[in-house]
């Protein structure tokens, strides 16, 4: 998103990002995390136009595309 801003000249100073997670409870009584929420603060002088572009950017964060499409762990013991 800074890239986005700073090629269009945009101020990026009063922008700022707000996560939060959202639990699920299920029958077993334990909670689950669900679902992870981005919101992107914006002031009112950032030009609309470019409201759905920033989400496109936000979308194709490294970090998030990750979580979607988790890679493999694999735990072991090793002796030195």
């Amino acid at each position: 998103m800074l890239g986005f801003c700073e090629k269009r000249k945009i101020p990026t100073e009063n922008i700022s990002i707000v996560q939060r997670l959202e639990y699920i409870k299920m029958k077993d009584d334990k909670s689950y995390l669900e679902k992870i929420v981005i919101e992107i603060l914006v002031p009112p002088s950032f030009p609309e136009k470019y409201h759905s572009a920033l989400i496109k950017v936000a979308d194709q964060c490294a970090v998030k595309k990750t979580i979607m499409s988790p890679p493999k762990f694999e735990i072991k013991t090793t002796v030195r």
